[in-house]
């Protein structure tokens, strides 16, 4: 029986994770013709934001968004979304921050960027 390793294992792990974050099927488009929207109701939700937080530290490190606890194992990349103004704060200690501490607000100028940990 051959023996995983656990870069592979991890690899799975953040890989099964980025699926749950964003499933095809949510924003998948139908074949019937697209209804138009009310543009009262999108004008006040703000713009889709997405990026990857990258854990370049030794330690797994814990981020909180919309009550949601997102893991980033080291050396990866997690890819996260959220609507332009969102607050990411810390959920564990780390370097140069506090648990709780605000990290940063997802901006337009952010969308598609990666930010850095450790």
């Amino acid at each position: 029986m051959p023996r995983i390793t656990p870069a592979i294992v991890s690899s799975l792990a953040v890989l099964l994770l980025a699926g749950a974050l964003d499933p095809v099927a949510a924003n998948a488009w139908s074949f019937s013709k697209k209804t138009k929207s009310d543009a009262s109701a999108v004008k006040g939700q703000g713009t889709n934001i997405v990026i990857q937080v990258y854990n370049r530290g030794l330690a797994p490190q814990d981020i909180k968004m919309d009550g949601q606890t997102y893991t980033m194992q080291p050396p990866q990349s997690l890819s996260i979304k959220g609507m332009s103004g969102t607050a990411v704060y810390a959920d564990t200690t780390g370097n140069g921050y506090q648990k709780g501490e605000l990290l940063f607000k997802l901006a337009p100028n952010m969308n598609g960027g990666t930010v850095k940990f450790n």
